[in-house]
């Protein structure tokens, strides 16, 4: 009993807090970059009602969504903001949000010099392009992935195809990654400035990005910036308030099953909690609080891979089933 008890505790998805390290002159300007980073973070990506959001909170005396403002350095600054007051602001704005969990893109690079086209991997990074996309992926909290490009990579994988943007030829070699799509980027000089160009595919949606700048570094993170940004346009939808749902899920008959679905759950933006509601023979009923309606929701863990099922006798006050988690 015991153990029922706490696993009818609601477990909230995300960490109340989020702390940010900032490089900026002053406090002011710490804050503006910080607000302006937490909230790509959270809405997945960049858009206009999102820079008209952070305009409108700098602008705002009540700034009850920063907790606090520590300075670690002459020109760095600690950050942590309140997560829900800024879910809030989001809901309240009706800024568009990427709802579901964030794609492990696997990430092809060729970097062209002269008459060479070199495959980055862990083995060869020239221009730490891979590092500064590293460092990006972890401040967008993007799980992206990155190949060893060793010889059996370069014995699959045609330079011609990244440089194409062939996404259908690479995805053979991609398998021994297992990602959950893919992103080709093409880096070349062109006068004093370098030139990427990136191509995205994660189901079904294609997009491209073109961009010019002063470094490989700044033109790999830009493109690939660019390509989020459209990517996470398509996927987003508005937050609305205390919206819940309970959903039902089959295939749960372990502690561990219950473990791995809280898990892909609270990888959602939408999912601010997940509280076992009822337990049944191998399967469970959540009660997910959401930014979502039902129909929503159904269409976000559809695209999480979770089948859609009827309700087992007895289940009418489910909003919504599902079977096969495993």
């Amino acid at each position: 009993m015991l153990l029922l008890g706490l696993l009818l505790v609601a477990v909230p998805g995300h960490a109340a807090l989020v702390e940010l390290m900032v490089d900026a002159p002053g406090e002011s300007e710490a804050t503006a970059a910080g607000l302006d980073e937490v909230l790509v973070r959270m809405a997945g990506f960049h858009s206009p009602a999102l820079s008209r959001l952070s305009e409108s909170m700098l602008e705002d005396s009540d700034r009850s969504w920063l907790r606090s403002l520590e300075r670690r350095g002459v020109e760095r600054f600690l950050l942590a903001f309140d997560r829900a007051r800024l879910r809030a602001a989001l809901q309240d704005a009706g800024v568009p949000v990427w709802v579901g969990s964030r794609p492990a893109l696997l990430v092809w690079v060729v970097l062209e010099r002269e008459d060479r086209r070199l495959l980055l991997g862990s083995g060869m990074d020239e221009d730490s392009v891979l590092a500064s996309l590293r460092d990006w992926a972890v401040r967008r909290d993007l799980p992206l992935l990155f190949p060893l490009a060793d010889l059996e990579d370069r014995r699959q994988v045609h330079t011609a195809d990244v440089v194409g943007g062939v996404t259908e030829a690479l995805v053979g070699p991609s398998r021994r990654y297992d990602p959950d799509g893919l992103m080709l980027l093409h880096l070349f000089q062109r006068g004093d400035r370098v030139r990427a160009r990136a191509w995205l595919s994660y189901r079904g949606h294609e997009v491209q990005s073109d961009v010019t700048e002063g470094s490989a570094t700044a033109a790999a993170t830009a493109a690939a910036a660019e390509g989020i940004d459209q990517l996470g346009a398509r996927l987003a939808r508005v937050l609305v308030e205390d919206a819940s749902a309970l959903v039902g899920f089959s295939g749960v008959s372990a502690i561990a099953d219950l473990q791995s679905l809280r898990a892909r759950l609270n990888a959602l933006e939408a999912v601010q909690s997940v509280r076992v509601h009822r337990l049944l023979p191998g399967a469970a009923v959540v009660a997910l609080d959401t930014g979502l309606e039902p129909r929503g929701l159904a269409e976000v863990l559809a695209a999480e891979g979770f089948a859609a099922a009827d309700a087992p006798s007895g289940g009418a006050d489910i909003d919504l089933w599902f079977r096969g988690v495993r």
